[in-house]
């Protein structure tokens, strides 16, 4: 099993968290499906990450009982048997589609219920290290694969969340190069900590953004000290030992996060966008979710959600 080995560290003199290495294992990823196209690029993913790890699978699907007309009498117990055979059926086809599958430990279940009640059943019972869940990407984060299942997996799941986007193309190295998006407030170290060992685990690419969205246009203003402090701070979320193992990169840009973070994703080829989130909050206001939900859409690689308190 692969794993990052390491600690956070607090500074006795100054009481700032430094984050000094982590240690990071995927070794068991939880995939939601419905069946659909993107929730088949999201088990694709899943599947690639899962042979880097020797990570256990485990795929599940939510039963939604057909309501014939608007009865409301109880389904009966042959119609509800055929309509979870059915989904039993089309879970088995799935996993025999990828071979790969055949060479990881796979666990599958399919029941009735809520598709997030599930999914968050499912990943507190297997300690899930890592959610994997598509997104048809239209309209934004209500169509996601599960509706608004995977909304609210990213405001209520401490587990970090892959979002897998209409145009993510699945590629045999998904760590080769990182994109690691923060907007220096409501998220914090333990973003960094992932996007930091996984550039490590593979000597992968790791490249640190930073958008202010408006450009301060005072005279008297210092742009030198001011991009200087932020570039510290950016830095100051790695391990002192980074350039031991990758050359990260700090980019300041000037604009739309949304925008900028898509394009610079584009034009260096990342494989891996990782963004965090500060529990609730980050993810109450419309603005977080607005980019986020853009960098999904248009983006060609997965988009890693990671809450930002500690591990």
């Amino acid at each position: 099993m692969s794993s990052f080995s390491g600690s956070i560290r607090e500074s006795a003199q100054n009481d700032e968290i430094h984050l000094a290495t982590s240690e990071i294992s995927f070794s068991q990823i939880l995939v939601g499906t419905d069946f659909s196209k993107s929730a088949a690029q999201a088990l694709a993913l899943a599947v690639t990450i899962a042979e880097f790890f020797d990570s256990e699978i485990i795929v599940i699907h939510a039963v939604k009982p057909v309501i014939y007309g608007d009865s409301q009498e109880p389904m009966p117990p042959e119609v509800l048997n055929a309509q979870l055979e059915t989904a039993k059926y089309d879970m088995k086809e799935l996993i025999a589609s990828d071979p790969r599958l055949a060479k990881l430990r796979v666990q599958t279940k399919v029941d009735f219920g809520r598709a997030v009640d599930l999914i968050d059943q499912v990943a507190k019972t297997t300690k899930s290290t890592l959610i994997v869940v598509g997104s048809h990407g239209a309209g934004g984060l209500k169509k996601f694969t599960f509706g608004s299942v995977a909304e609210t997996i990213l405001r209520q799941s401490s587990c970090p969340t892959l979002i897998v986007g209409p145009q993510c193309q699945v590629e045999h190295h998904p760590f080769r190069s990182i994109l690691f998006a923060t907007d220096l407030e409501t998220t914090g170290l333990r973003p960094a900590q992932y996007a930091s060992a996984l550039a490590e685990h593979v000597d992968g690419r790791l490249t640190l953004l930073h958008v202010i969205e408006k450009r301060p246009d005072s005279p008297e203003f210092d742009f030198d000290l001011f991009e200087d402090r932020l570039r510290k701070q950016l830095r100051g979320l790695l391990p002192s030992d980074v350039e031991l193992f990758c050359n990260p990169k700090i980019r300041l840009e000037y604009g739309s996060p949304a925008q900028l973070i898509t394009s610079i994703a584009r034009s260096e080829a990342t494989s891996l966008i990782i963004v965090g989130a500060h529990h609730q909050s980050a993810l109450a206001d419309h603005a977080p979710w607005s980019t986020l939900s853009h960098v999904i859409r248009e983006t060609r690689c997965g988009v890693l959600v990671v809450r930002s308190h500690l591990i």
